[in-house]
């Protein structure tokens, strides 16, 4: 099953962890979510804390998201949605 989105009225067929990562991001927003954080909204309890998945999906949703970025990842804090430019996060 896949999800879509649009962004500056492109349509993006985003896979269903994709599109669970997006939109956890969005409801955290302008909070920061852990890598732990978003494993346990997204992914099930039998994910591996150890596993770089979590990075690997931030990195496909980023490309597909295009330019300019609209996530940003701070080591030792977490991932997080940021706001167009020239407004305040």
């Amino acid at each position: 099953m896949r999800r879509t989105a649009d962004r500056d009225g492109r349509h993006l067929d985003l896979s269903v962890k994709e599109f669970a990562l997006l939109e956890a991001l969005l409801n955290a927003s302008p909070a920061f979510l852990s890598t732990e954080d978003l494993l346990e909204q997204v992914w099930d309890e039998h994910a591996d804390p150890f596993t770089s998945t979590v990075t690997v999906t931030i990195g496909r949703l980023r490309r597909r998201l295009g330019d300019p970025p609209v996530t940003v990842t701070t080591p030792g804090v977490g991932h997080r949605i940021i706001g167009p430019p020239g407004l305040p996060d």
